[in-house]
Parts: C-alpha cells; sequence; structure tokens
C-alpha cells in the first residue's frame, strides 16, 4: 500500500495519487469493498489525507465509519468531508442518503457537541467547516445570515436560503503517534 492518501466512495473521480475505495466495481476503486462493512481492508495508522466526497450521507453507521476512518489514519492526518448540507434538495432527493448533516454534526467527534459522545472514542479536531452557497442573488442573504451566526442561520433561516454543500475538515487525534515506517 504505497500510498498515504485514501479517498472513500472514491467513484470515478478518484483523488489523483490516492488509493480508492469504492462499493461499486466499475469505478476508480483500487479496493473494492462495502464500506459499510467494518473493518476495512486496510492497514492502522497508515494513512495521512483521507477524502470524503460525498460519502458518508450513504454510510449506514455514521459513529462506526468515523471510528474506521480514525483507525486507518495516522495522528495527524487530514480527513475532508463534502456533503451535502441538511437544507440542501440534493441532500434529500437521493433515496440513498441515510445521513443529512449540519455544520455541527461532525463536533461530535471533536469532544465539542452539545449531544452524548459516548459512541465512540476516536477524537478529531476541527480544522475548518464551510457551507457552500449556489449563485442565486436570494443565497446572498443566506451568507449574510449565516457570517453574522452559523447557530442561527440554521436553525432559522436554511430552508429559506438554501446552502447546497458542507464542508468539513479534520485532523485525526491519537493518543501517543505511530511510529514513522521502517
Amino acid at each position: 500500500m504505497p500510498s498515504r492518501i485514501l479517498d472513500i466512495g472514491c467513484g470515478r473521480q478518484k483523488v489523483a495519487g490516492a488509493l480508492g475505495l469504492d462499493c461499486v466495481r466499475e469505478t476508480d476503486a483500487d479496493l473494492v469493498c462495502d464500506l459499510n462493512e467494518i473493518p476495512w481492508p486496510l492497514e492502522a495508522d497508515w494513512f495521512e489525507e483521507v477524502f470524503a466526497n460525498n460519502v458518508v450521507e450513504h454510510l449506514a453507521n455514521l459513529p462506526a465509519i468515523l471510528t474506521e476512518i480514525h483507525r486507518v489514519s495516522r495522528h495527524g492526518a487530514l480527513l475532508h468531508i463534502r456533503t451535502p448540507h441538511f437544507a440542501s434538495l440534493s441532500s434529500w432527493e437521493d433515496p440513498t442518503h441515510v445521513n443529512h448533516l449540519s455544520l455541527d454534526s461532525f463536533d461530535y467527534f471533536c469532544g465539542s457537541t452539545r449531544h452524548v459522545g459516548h459512541y465512540t472514542r476516536c477524537r478529531f479536531e476541527v480544522v475548518r467547516k464551510k457551507l457552500h452557497f449556489g449563485g442565486h442573488p436570494l443565497s446572498l442573504l443566506g451568507r449574510l445570515i449565516h457570517s453574522l451566526s452559523p447557530r442561527e442561520y440554521e436553525k432559522y433561516w436554511a430552508f429559506l436560503f438554501r446552502p447546497s454543500t458542507l464542508e468539513v475538515h479534520l485532523r485525526v487525534v491519537k493518543d501517543r503517534p505511530a511510529s514513522s515506517p521502517g
């Protein structure tokens, strides 16, 4: 496994130089496997960067998936997640979506959640969170309200001034860094 980059649910647009995982053979996957079946056939503490582009919304047990990403990643690895925001029509139009996620959904894995956090012991830290809006003139109002208060925007305004995509970047936190491969 020479690549230190992992692209889960890579589809037909695998990140250049990455090891691609997907459940569909007719993709750019280097390894075809059901991502819902844990553990994945990958070494622990290997990857330095993980991409999850439009895949986490399809996976049944998000705490288990993030725990598995944590297992295969090295301490300090970066995880890049891109998914439809819960208020986006894209989140609801695809009948294979089982998760509808907000800006704070991944805080659960960072120890900074208002909700219970006992379904996994893996930890990440937030590097950056961002909402993407479309080009419609009304999206300017959504951007403005979001810039003033992301929480209030999601609570009261997200379904009026809909964002399209949620982008979250996390850093893997482990108790002790894995030793460098020989």
